[in-house]
């Protein structure tokens, strides 16, 4: 089976379920990448579904040459290989067709802050003028509705809630997880009565949103930051307006994204154990932290 064709399809009710949140239509997206920063690595698969208002599914595919090496620490995630990508076009024409297929309809993605990054920031590298549409996040709806519930999913991840609904998920291909997006969020539909509360649990932003200029700037006093966050390097930030006075604050780096605040460091701090997004401009400074070094009670 190519890339471009899936095993998964929506059905009737879940088709009406999606329209009765998204009455006008909605686009579910999802995206391959060499990597985890929307700042620093590149698209090298896009996949989208739209449903039209009149409950019309249409597909679209394309895999992009990044023009770089991809990484092989994620190739054993998405099996993409350079060879892979050698023909297939650049990013430029494939995302300008991206944004005229979406319709300016409501995007959804899962973990949509990722996607949505790196669609984002691609425009933004190329000039490319993208639509005014709101996003939405099938995570966000699923675990505010699930969270603290009797006989809850262990997680909110892609593939446990996918498990968790009986969807037969072929992971980390883009068809396919765009798909078991748009089947979790009708899934979710079902047991949320209040249509309109449910928009606000899995809004996340509008696109107008984002200042070009602000969104993207990125100080060279933190260049060193790219490199250590690609290594996957543990790192310890003095942070303006850290909560943790006089501490500075250790974390495990997942990525680099842009948001409407500002480029942010998306990382698990080490003292809390939680995902937090830490602003670029208020990293008053950083340094490597060997994990051998490492201790919770030091830090505390």
């Amino acid at each position: 089976m190519s890339r471009n064709q899936t095993s998964l399809s929506l059905g009737s009710e879940e088709i009406a379920s999606l329209l009765k949140l998204f009455p006008k239509g909605l686009v579910g997206v999802d995206l391959e990448t060499t990597g985890l920063s929307p700042l620093v690595d590149k698209i090298i698969e896009i996949a989208a579904v739209k449903i039209s208002a009149t409950g019309e599914v249409t597909t679209f595919h394309h895999l992009i040459n990044p023009l770089i090496e991809i990484p092989e620490f994620t190739i054993q995630f998405h099996g993409l290989y350079d060879h892979d990508l050698v023909s297939a076009p650049t990013i430029k024409k494939p995302l300008k067709d991206f944004w005229e297929f979406s319709e300016r309809l409501p995007v959804i993605a899962h973990n949509s802050t990722f996607d949505l990054g790196y669609l984002i920031k691609a425009s933004h590298d190329y000039q490319i003028e993208f639509p005014p549409l709101d996003v939405y996040d099938s995570c966000r709806y699923s675990r505010a509705l699930y969270k603290n519930t009797e006989g809850a999913p262990a997680n909110f991840k892609l593939s446990t809630l996918s498990a968790y609904f009986n969807i037969p998920l072929q992971h980390h291909v883009a068809i396919e997880d765009t798909l078991a997006c748009l089947k979790i969020t009708a899934a979710c539909a079902k047991l949320e009565a209040d249509h309109k509360l449910a928009m606000t649990k899995s809004y996340v932003f509008r696109l107008s949103s984002f200042n070009r200029n602000e969104c993207f700037n990125f100080s060279t006093r933190l260049s060193g930051l790219k490199d250590l966050v690609q290594e996957k390097a543990l790192i310890e930030l003095d942070y303006r307006g850290s909560s943790a006075i006089g501490c500075r604050r250790p974390v495990r780096p997942i990525g680099l994204m842009p948001l409407p605040k500002g480029p942010v460091l998306f990382a698990e701090c080490l003292l809390t154990g939680m995902n937090k997004s830490f602003i670029l401009k208020k990293i008053k400074s950083y340094e490597k932290l060997e994990a051998s070094l490492w201790s919770p009670g030091v830090h505390a």
